[in-house]
């Protein structure tokens, strides 16, 4: 054999190793880096998937699972599967319900199996449902005792196509090699790398994630040959991969929209405690602003780093805390987290709970201030009831004293009863209001006429001052009830032969109603519970005079019913005003 010949043979033999090498590293690379690829795709729309739909244990029928299969498969364009606890299929986007009926259990799956083993699992294999082969991914939901499994599938079609490809590239190169001299094998074995070399570096830049469109342009995808062939198939994964990560990018755009509108806020940190989400009510709850940009551990909230902790350790964790609003007001807030199954992120949940901590303590103090308030008329009853039967009626003087005692408890109590009653109706919306404009001038006038009985009695007047005739929208019988409950507490804590006064003012689109007595007055400490419900002055508690303590508050919901809002002003011995606003009739 010529040395031509050798240096032919020796030629030949490394292009055919060196070609064999490189179709076969570039099979498996490829195959695996879109595969790969597509593997975290589907982890990352199978998360989303789960998060959208939560627990499956909530579908009743299989029609209802798999009308939500059909509509997320059509969302993200692949084949969408829910599978029970049982292993029975419930949903399948590429399946009707009959279809569904007849499969047959799917515990023995792989992907099924790894996720109910480790959370997440997947599978390629051929689909005798479909008939063609797909890469399978499944997950399991956060059901702790049976989950429940999610599975995303997409054909392996295109895969197929670049393997076939592979092999007609490396049948021309051979053809080349028998065809031209050693120069032209050498120019052909830069040739060939090069455009290898230009074809994994945008494959290598796919497999980032990095979509450069000046690299995918340059791809031959005009050529007739089988480099052509594979540029455009490349060209085609990077768009459908493009797509796909439009459409989960969307689905993202939808959840953190849906997560604004939220009363809760939502922190997901990593495993070291860096933000990587949250939403805005979150911000809005702790009162820091940027929190995507910080640690949870140093936003000086002790019970965030207690969270935690305790959450490595324990998977979940709740606790109460307090937050400074900077206007010595403090804020409560719930705080629940939780580790991840599938990703090992912490999941934070903060509910703003101030309020119902108030109504809890509001509801406390109602019943601790009723029971208090009917003891005591219940107790007079009950004790003069007593001494009568005991004795008393033999003697008619006592006896009348003893039954005037339970008279007037009993009329005090059934006054009580039916002022609560009537303050539940206001506060719970029961009561009707028929909203019209109302002369005020002619209706207190009216009113102060209605009253002189009762002025006669303690020599008491009451004299109106009105600012201008003016009109107001309120209901009739609401302001009969504010005018009368103020006008009797002004009667009672003013001394005889004095003087009650009535103004009215203008103020912009309200009229101020003003009623002033010559009283004892209240303090400042009163002064800011006296609307509250059983709550009486300590002037009021220390004279002769009896109440249920619920007129004020009666006044102040009416009031508010009407759009109005209610004040006092007033001082130790200086007697006091009390006033009210309502819309202008004007």
């Amino acid at each position: 054999m010529g040395i031509r010949s050798r240096i032919f043979l020796i030629v030949f033999l490394l292009l055919t190793v060196s070609i064999s090498i490189t179709y076969v590293v570039a099979e498996r690379d490829l195959n695996n880096t879109f595969k790969l690829q597509i593997v975290n795709e589907l982890e990352k729309q199978a998360n989303l998937l789960l998060i959208s739909v939560g627990n499956l244990n909530k579908f009743e029928d299989i029609s209802e699972a798999d009308k939500i299969a059909d509509e997320l498969g059509r969302a993200s364009n692949s084949r969408v599967t829910f599978i029970n606890n049982s292993g029975q299929v419930i949903g399948d986007s590429q399946l009707n319900i009959e279809q569904i009926s007849s499969i047959d259990n799917h515990n023995n799956r792989s992907e099924v199996i790894d996720a109910l083993t480790n959370g997440i699992g997947w599978s390629s294999r051929y689909s005798s449902t479909l008939n063609q082969d797909l890469l399978y991914f499944a997950i399991a939901d956060n059901q702790e005792n049976n989950p429940n499994i999610i599975r995303v599938a997409v054909p392996l079609n295109y895969l197929d196509a670049i393997t076939d490809t592979l092999g007609l590239s490396v049948v021309l190169l051979f053809a080349v090699v028998f065809i031209v001299s050693i120069i032209a094998s050498g120019v052909a074995a830069n040739f060939l790398y090069s455009n290898i070399q230009e074809l994994a570096d945008v494959t290598n830049d796919i497999s980032k994630g990095v979509f450069k469109s000046d690299a995918l342009k340059a791809l031959p995808t005009q050529r007739v040959d089988e480099f052509g062939t594979v540029a455009r198939s490349i060209s085609q994964i990077s768009d459908d991969l493009k797509n796909q990560i439009k459409i989960i990018a969307k689905q993202r755009d939808q959840f953190g929209l849906v997560l604004d509108d939220l009363g809760e806020g939502i922190i997901v940190t990593n495993k070291k405690g860096d933000v990587v989400f949250t939403n805005e009510q979150a911000s809005i709850i702790l009162k820091i602003d940027e929190l995507e940009s910080k640690n949870i551990k140093k936003l000086n909230i002790p019970a965030l780093n207690y969270l935690f902790k305790r959450v490595k350790n324990k998977k979940r964790a709740d606790i109460e805390f307090e937050i400074e609003t900077g206007k010595k007001n403090t804020q409560w807030v719930l705080g629940s987290m939780n580790q991840s199954k599938t990703t090992g992120e912490f999941i934070l949940v903060v509910h703003d709970i101030t309020q119902l901590r108030q109504l809890n303590s509001m509801r406390r103090d109602f019943i601790s201030n009723l029971s208090h308030e009917l003891r005591t008329p219940v107790s007079v009853i009950r004790a003069n009831s007593e001494t009568l039967l005991d004795g008393a009626l033999d003697n008619k003087k006592d006896a009348k004293i003893f039954a005037k005692a339970i008279l007037h408890n009993s009329e005090r109590l059934s006054l009580m009863v039916s002022d609560l009653i009537d303050l539940s109706r206001i506060e719970y919306g029961d009561l009707k209001l028929n909203i019209v404009s109302i002369d005020l001038d002619s209706f207190i006038n009216s009113f102060i006429v209605s009253m002189k009985s009762l002025t006669k009695k303690k020599g008491i007047d009451i004299l109106y001052k009105p600012a201008h005739k003016t009109k107001i929208k309120a209901d009739v019988q609401a302001l009969e009830r504010i005018l009368t409950n103020l006008i009797d507490n002004a009667f009672k804590y003013s001394p005889d032969e004095s003087l009650i006064e009535i103004s009215t003012k203008q103020d912009d689109n309200n009229v101020r109603v003003m009623v002033a007595d010559n009283g004892v007055g209240i303090s400042e400490i009163d002064k800011g519970h006296i609307f509250d419900r059983f709550y009486r002055a300590a002037s009021a508690r220390a004279s002769h005079n009896k109440g249920s303590g619920l007129g004020l508050a009666i006044v102040k919901n009416l009031v508010n019913s009407l759009n109005g809002d209610v004040g006092v002003s007033s001082g130790i011995h200086k007697g006091s005003t009390f006033w009210f606003t309502l819309p202008s009739g004007k």
